[in-house]
Parts: C-alpha cells; structure tokens; sequence
C-alpha cells in the first residue's frame, strides 16, 4: 500500500545545487559533445535583455555581457525562437564586432568564428540561449544542431526547476505543467542513484507520494529504468552523458500514459559523476498524435496506391477496345468498296467495343456518385418479380448458363430504390456469367429473414429480405476475399479466366448501394465449390435510414 505524506511531519530538507555550477557543467558536456571551443548561457532578464549567466571556454570578462533584443547572433536566436548557424561570423554582416567578451585588439582575434546558437524555452516561451562557438571557420554539422536543441532544452530545464525550487507559482504546480504544456516532473538523483529530490509533479505523475520516492533507487521507483537500454543511458548519464528514454509505460494501474524522460548529468563533466537531473514529461497526447499522423498517412499511402491502381486497370481496360476500335474504322475508312458483310461485321465491331468502353466508363461514373452521394428513389415493388424479369434478361444473353430464382413463401414487397437494387442483381449475375465460362446453372434465392443474422446488417428487430445469387463456378480465391468490395480488385487473374475484361468496379458499387439502403452484402464460398454472393435490405428501408446509411435518401 502506498503511503500519503503526514501534514503533521516536517517537510524533507532537499538539496539545491548551484545553478551556475550545474550550468557550468552541462557547458563542459556540450562543449565536448559537439566539439566546440567555448560555451556560453544567456538570459532574458526583466528588462527584455539577454545577460551572460554561464560560460566556459570565453574570457573571464565576458560574464554579465548585455545583449539589446534581436541584436546581434545570440539577439536574432533569442527574438526568432530559432536555431541559427553562421560558419564564420567575421564574414557574417549579422554577427557583432568587437563583443566584450572577445579578447585582444582586433577581430582576428576573437574565439568565436564558427557559432551556433540554440534557444532555451520553458514551455512555449524564449527564456534564454545557448550559444557553441569554435574558434576557427569550421562550421558545425547538421547532427550538432539537433544536439544542441537537446542541450539547451536541459538548460530550460534546470533553469525552470530552479525558479520553481525559489518561487513555486501555484497555478503551474496545480495545473502539473510549468508553462502550459505537456506536464514536465523534476527530480535528482545522487551518486549512487537514489532520489534526492522531487517535485510535486513528478510524484503526482508516478501516483506516489513524496515520501514513496525519497531514498529509493531510480529503478524501483521507475522499473522501466532496469530494461538493458534504459539502463544504458542511466549510466552513461551518471558518467556525463544526457540521454533521453523516450516512450515508456510507468505502470499497468497509471492508465495508457506514455512518458518521456531526460537525464542531464549534474555537475562538471568528467568529475565521477555528481549526479543526474530527470524530467518526466507526459507525451500521452503526443503519442497519440503520432499514432493519427501515422494512420492517416498510411491512408494517403493506400489512397495514392488505389488511384495508382485505378489508372493502371482503367488504362489496360480501355486500351484493348479502343485499339479495335480505331482498327476496324480504318478499314471502313480505307476500304468503302468492300462487300456488305464486311462493312456490317466492321460496324458492329466498333459499335461492340464503343459500348464496351462506354460501360466501363460507366461504371467509374457511377462509384463516383456512390461515393460522394445520391438520392435513393424508395417505393414499395414485388423484390421477386424484379428478380425473375433480371434473370430473363440476362439469361438470353448466356448460351451456356441457366439461371432459377427460387422464392420462399410469404416474401412481402419492399420499400426500396428498384432500380439501384436491379443493378446489383445484374452486376452479380453478370459476374457469375462472366468467372465462369464452363456454364452451368445459377441460382437466386429470394427469402425472408431477421436482419441480424448477417454481420453488420439491418438491426435484429428490421424485418429484412435475403437474396443469395449462387454459382457452381470457380469461386473466388482466398487470397482475396477480404478485398473483393475494394475499388478496382478483381475477381481473380483476367488470364485464368480467358482474358476476362473488367475494371473491379461493380462489386464495390454493389456494396455501396446495398449500404445505402441500410443493408449489407457477403461473399460465401458455395458447397461443393463455386461463389455464394448475399445481400440482404431491410423491407421497408426507408423507416430504418440512420447513421449507417452513407447516402442522403
């Protein structure tokens, strides 16, 4: 059980270090880390000037140097919120000559001719800026900025904590968050990595109380500092070394929180370590945001991979007819003294190949109007007359297939869209016609049911009628099935299926219309071998039309 700290105890003396100290040797590690001759912390003071506050490797004198806003290098860091580089401030009109903390007489010789200065912030805001210099024209790489913007985000740290640690503004420690932002904890280690200190926010995000941390070693307060990486950065932090353990869980009973936490070495680089300074900070709506980002490209990915696809089947679709249709027009073109039948297979071939070309057009058309909506004409009419003049229609233009409707006893009328639901039954039939050259017999079975007993369908109290269009053909194969109501997914292989054409359109049309209708529509593998395809729509459709009808009625 966790202990709740007692009002009546005196509080726990917690130390503080010296802030120009520390300062001094996160200096020494940045200066090392990034190869840089000399180091230097300014702050904005109350007047709105920046004051050299902390530095290593510039002279003496330089302490205290004023800065006016936006003056000179480390002024545009500060007044911009941005990392600047100049590879040689002799040569860089923006640059200062003769700063005060330059030494001897002239520019040449100043320790500064290669800068790089990174802004401290404390949340949102610009406190101060961190400025690495070398002093010979060798400008600083691209990885040394990004290490720079981690140093200096320690510096805001530590300097954050420390005004904390003097004044505590009672609204930042109420809201968990010094500035606003995603709540930041601050807490020090000793030696010997044990907790020395902790501020509230950093208890209240461990759901412990103080008392539970003080004393105790870092990885029974935090476990997931014992993991081999974590415990890594935990010791190369003890001998110098910041680093960062970026999305950590802290406890299943914390939720699904994820956190961040930085170690920034304590004291002066290379001194055996003095200690580490921990700032835990809650990424949960980061992580989230990232999760999002992530999704929503890999959407844009398969959006972009789709509209790729389309191009592709549309092209090759629309390639073959019209390639024949452009050949048998030259010959009427070319030779108008040929016999009649000639001319009259000619015509009908371009006339087969234009409607060809036309019905696939069509048919992009027309998922296009699904997608971005239209309006459903519902009136009552008999589903299963519908379905017997479809089959005869249908069946007249298929030598080798023959096709039954079968109707169950009682089927009602329904209130639906006869049209759109005419079009799935000839896009369904036609499909079976089409995958299955052999021939054979195909059936319609027309039945009533209750609506739940689809996955997804009309609503378990929706009285609904069920037609199942059923072949004995190749069926479809498992590979893809799950995809068979995509746009622009085939069936299967235009060549096993002797040169099958077709823009693996219609199914998805098929969806989409029997979804606007509040139904919904499966594929089943037929016993024996072949493709059951079913759909089922509420009987009256139109009482029914909520959220999940996609189309405005």
């Amino acid at each position: 059980m966790r202990r709740m700290p007692d009002s009546r105890s005196r509080p726990r003396t917690i130390p503080r270090r010296d802030l120009h100290v520390t300062l001094g040797g996160l200096l020494d590690v940045a200066m090392d880390a990034l190869h840089a001759d000399g180091a230097a912390i300014y702050l904005l003071d109350e007047e709105g000037d920046l004051v050299l506050e902390a530095v290593q490797g510039f002279p003496e004198a330089a302490f205290g140097h004023r800065l006016g806003p936006g003056e000179g290098l480390v002024g545009i860091v500060a007044s911009e919120g941005r990392t600047l580089v100049s590879d040689d401030v002799l040569l860089d009109p923006r640059a200062i000559r003769r700063r005060p903390d330059w030494a001897g007489d002239n520019d040449n010789d100043s320790p500064v001719r290669a800068f790089l200065g990174a802004p401290l912030r404390a949340g949102s805001s610009v406190i101060g800026v961190l400025e690495l210099a070398r002093r010979r024209p060798e400008p600083f790489e691209l990885s040394a900025r990004g290490r720079a913007s981690i140093f200096s985000d320690a510096a805001g740290l530590l300097i954050e904590q420390t005004r904390l640690d003097v004044e505590p503004p009672p609204a930042a420690l109420a809201a968990g968050t010094p500035m606003g932002t995603d709540p930041i904890g601050i807490a020090t280690l000793g030696a010997q990595l044990r907790f020395e200190s902790a501020a509230p926010t950093f208890c209240r995000m461990l759901g412990l109380s103080t008392e539970d941390v003080i004393g105790r070693h870092a990885i029974s307060v935090i476990p997931a500092l014992g993991r081999p990486n974590a415990r890594d950065v935990l010791e190369a932090a003890l001998r110098g070394t910041p680093g960062n353990v970026g999305r950590i869980r802290l406890g299943e009973d914390l939720g699904e929180a994820f956190h961040s936490l930085a170690l920034i070495p304590l004291g002066a680089a290379g001194s055996g370590g003095d200690g580490i300074l921990l700032a835990l900070q809650d990424v949960s709506a980061r992580a989230r945001l990232e999760r999002q980002l992530r999704a929503e490209g890999d959407r844009a990915r398969e959006a972009r991979d789709r509209l790729r696809s389309a191009i592709e089947v549309i092209t090759h679709e629309i390639r073959t007819p019209l390639t024949s249709v452009l050949g048998f027009a030259h010959l009427l073109h070319d030779r108008p003294e040929a016999d009649r039948a000639r001319i009259v297979y000619w015509s009908s071939q371009v006339i087969d190949k234009a409607r060809l070309m036309a019905r696939l057009m069509q048919e992009v058309t027309e998922l296009a109007r699904v997608g971005s909506g239209f309006a459903l004409t519902r009136e009552p009419f008999d589903l299963p007359a519908l379905a017997r003049t479809v089959a005869t229609d249908v069946g007249s233009r298929a030598a080798k297939h023959e096709i039954d409707v079968w109707v169950a006893d009682g089927v009602p009328q329904i209130v639906a869209d006869p049209d759109r639901i005419e079009q799935v039954l000839v896009n369904l039939l036609n499909n079976a016609i089409k995958f299955w050259p052999a021939g054979g017999n195909i059936e319609v079975r027309i039945v009533t049911a209750e609506g739940g007993a689809i996955p997804d369908g009309p609503l378990p109290s929706e009285p609904a009628v069920d037609v199942a269009v059923v072949d004995h053909g190749p069926g479809v194969p498992e590979d893809a099935v799950e995809r068979i109501f995509e746009p622009f997914q085939r069936l299967v292989d235009a060549s096993e299926v002797g040169g099958v054409p077709g823009t693996g359109l219609g199914l998805a049309v098929c969806r989409e219309i029997i979804e606007a209708h509040g139904g919904h529509i499966t594929y089943e593998p037929t016993p024996g071998g072949g493709a059951t395809f079913r759909f089922r729509v509420p009987i009256d459709s139109s009482a029914g039309v909520d959220a999940r009808t996609k189309l405005d009625s």
